[in-house]
């Protein structure tokens, strides 16, 4: 029973790490710097909103 489970593992962790493997660095750094830039939008559209209800 341990083996098998052994096996098992070893095989979601060979499919985890073919799948981290396939990304480029050029695309990771996109993916990363597209998801701080939407952040920082929704920062600045919560901070906008903020100030237009506080104005009101």
């Amino acid at each position: 029973m341990n083996e098998r489970l052994d096996q098992i593992e070893k095989k979601l962790d060979n499919l985890g790490g073919s799948q981290q493997n396939k990304r480029s660095p050029g695309v990771r750094f996109l993916i990363g710097f597209g998801i701080t830039i939407a952040v920082i939008f929704i920062l600045l559209l919560t901070l906008g909103v903020i100030q237009f209800v506080s104005i009101g």
